[in-house]
């Protein structure tokens, strides 16, 4: 063999060697889920576990604010998926919400315009068209607000048995407000107008125990957002607690909602509203606004607080909403009623163009949840339902977000009794009033400013022009009216003049309200209203 044919076998076989050890190109590595994927939250947090048949309980941690003991709860297991078991199973299938009939509405009083007609989904079939799986798992996609990514797959998928613990020591409460009730005021989705579709708790001792009664985690999963209520009823309790205790709630007293993503259903927000969360809650989840919210433009805590069914995540009313998101970009939004889904600009906002289902706690409760409440009364599940048919046939009157005639505690077509309580005022929670009841008297500066520094307060009646003058920082404006018509706007000089808060006429009794952080700056607020009409405005910095 000749040198030159020897180098060039050499310079040959080397080719095939590089050939063989060198780069392949790019791999098709899965995405990452845009959720941040994080562990269970540290050993403290107080938890409960139970065997498969008979319930039992481990001690709760000791809170630094020197929470109350709490009471022994059955809980009911849940079964971890692995990141091999992708698909989620349910034993039995949940009462879903019947589908609703349009109702022929009278025309005796004003009713609140409904929004533009949407199908309602089917029943989800029992076979699903996603593999969905836990938190944990690191194959599950979710969108920019938390919820899973493909929430039109969702809309048609089963849904377990998620509430796995009762949210609120049952033995504590005296009544519950059915769903589609006329209870509070309307709250309502995407395909039903003017009826509650949530959950009152009154308890025995209602107002003994308005700041002190635990509230825990009906679910595994994570708090993703703590924001503060709004909307014309968002201070309604507060007002009620001066008027029928003649104290003031505490100064400390934190009033937020906080939304849960269960594990076992991440096309829902789990919301328990008017809390004071858990101190580690507020360390680890910053408040969300209702803006950002109602824009589509808020994001979910990272990593989030993660809970446990029975683990104590606050104290305050037992109020719960369970809403389920059919598309959008998931996240929670503020626009919960039809008045408010029909008010331009809101109707333009991605907070009220996602299409969102309500349902009651009781559809997805497991029977071993249930059970705590058969324990005080006769009950069945579908008593604390109003059927989608029998609200359309017996539909409700609203003026704006208002029901014209409110549910009161005693009416038992719109609550269900679990035991009776000692009728005085002190617990029981307030009443309808008639009109020619004495003139509600407006909530102090402390009650409305709930705990926030205030810099500017301002009290009358009628028609007043406030300002112009300067505010420093962010700031939000705390409003209570004991009547109507009153319309509140305020203008910054840069952005024209925009409503604040609105009334309509004839209605009376106190409401009060707080809006969202507004920007610093110079501003001008205008009130118009009749003379007879009184309120009261602060400003409190966010």
């Amino acid at each position: 063999m000749t040198p030159p044919l020897l180098i060039r076998l050499v310079l040959l076989i080397g080719a095939a060697g590089l050939l063989a050890c060198g780069d392949t190109g790019p791999t098709d590595a899965p995405t990452a889920p845009e959720q941040t994927q994080v562990t269970a939250n540290a050993a403290t947090a107080p938890t409960r576990t139970a065997s498969a048949t008979i319930p039992v309980t481990t001690p709760v941690r000791e809170i630094s604010r020197g929470e109350p003991q709490t009471r022994v709860r059955s809980v009911t297991p849940t079964t971890t998926t692995s990141a091999e078991q992708l698909q989620v199973t349910r034993p039995s299938e949940p009462t879903t919400t019947p589908t609703p009939v349009t109702p022929s509405l009278p025309t005796t009083a004003t009713k609140t315009s409904a929004p533009a007609a949407t199908a309602r989904p089917t029943s989800p079939s029992k076979a699903q068209t996603a593999s969905p799986t836990t938190t944990e798992s690191p194959g599950h996609q979710f969108g920019p607000g938390g919820l899973a990514a493909d929430l039109k797959t969702w809309a048609s998928t089963s849904l377990p048995q998620f509430i796995t613990a009762s949210h609120i020591d049952v033995s504590d409460v005296a009544s519950v407000s059915r769903f589609r009730s006329a209870a509070g005021h309307d709250f309502s989705d995407s395909f039903e107008t003017c009826c509650s579709m949530k959950h009152y708790f009154h308890l025995v001792d209602f107002y003994g125990t308005r700041f002190t009664q635990p509230i825990y985690s009906a679910v595994d999963g994570f708090v993703f957002y703590l924001v503060e209520p709004s909307g014309p009823e968002a201070d309604a309790w507060k007002a009620a607690y001066v008027r029928q205790t003649g104290k003031t709630p505490p100064s400390d007293y934190r009033d937020w909602n906080i939304i849960i993503r269960p594990d076992a259903a991440p096309n829902v927000w789990i919301t328990h509203m008017h809390l004071n969360p858990i101190d580690q809650i507020i360390k680890d989840v910053p408040r969300a606004d209702a803006r950002s919210r109602m824009m589509g433009t808020a994001r979910p805590a990272s990593p989030g607080y993660r809970v446990k069914a029975g683990d104590l995540i606050g104290y305050g009313l037992g109020e719960i909403i369970i809403k389920r998101h059919l598309d959008g970009n998931g996240v929670p939004s503020p626009c919960n009623s039809a008045a408010t889904r029909s008010q331009f600009p809101m109707n333009t906002l991605p907070g009220c163009k996602a299409t969102v289902q309500m349902h009651s706690v009781f559809e997805f409760m497991t029977d071993e949840v249930f059970a705590e409440y058969q324990k005080l009364a006769n009950v069945v599940r579908s008593d604390f339902i109003v059927s989608a048919e029998e609200r359309a046939s017996n539909p409700l009157l609203c003026d704006g977000e208002s029901f014209v005639e409110r549910a009161n505690e005693d009416n038992k077509d719109h609550f269900v009794w679990l035991q009776t309580r000692d009728p005085s005022p002190s617990q029981s929670p307030a009443q309808n009033t008639p009109a020619s009841a004495e003139a509600p008297v407006l909530p102090d500066t402390n009650t409305l400013a709930s705990g926030r520094k205030i810099v500017g307060e301002f009290t009358n009646s009628g028609t007043q022009t406030l300002g112009p003058f300067s505010v420093d920082s962010n700031y939000v404006l705390a409003i209570a009216a004991d009547g109507g018509p009153i319309n509140v706007a305020i203008s910054d000089g840069s952005s024209g003049t925009r409503g604040l808060y609105s009334r309509p006429a004839n209605t009376s009794g106190m409401d009060t309200y707080a809006t969202p952080a507004l920007e610093a700056g110079q501003i001008t607020i205008s009130v118009t209203a009749d003379e007879q009409v009184n309120w009261r405005l602060i400003l409190v910095l966010e």
